[in-house]
């Protein structure tokens, strides 16, 4: 069964990759179109984070089955990982975000 163990191996390391990528790129793809009002930026946002979910629910998956069954458990924890960071940096975010925001408000404030 190494066909099996292969497979299982690229395909958490590639969706690994996509949680990273197709997320921020379909966003940004979002904006070519203009919103038809002002809660469309707040649905491109949420989509973008279940977009992030499911991707990351499916590198979960891949990557349990690849530590579990195959012999290739280096692709199953790179997988884990991969998203144990991408949640942390997204969490990490949104304080800094908030810090700011409320940063540059005092100081338009007191202008």
């Amino acid at each position: 069964m190494p066909a099996i163990a292969d497979v299982l191996a690229v395909a958490t390391a590639v969706f690994a990759i996509a949680t990273w990528v197709v997320p921020p790129v379909r966003y940004l793809l979002s904006f070519r179109k203009k919103p038809r009002d002002s809660l469309a930026v707040v649905g491109r946002v949420i989509g973008m984070f279940v977009l992030a979910a499911l991707l990351s629910g499916v590198t979960l998956v891949l990557a349990l089955l690849t530590l579990v069954f195959t012999d290739r458990g280096f692709w199953g924890w790179a997988g884990l990982g991969t998203i144990a960071v991408y949640w942390l940096a997204f969490a990490t975010s949104l304080p800094i975000s908030d810090y700011l925001s409320r940063r540059n408000k005092q100081a338009s404030g007191q202008n």
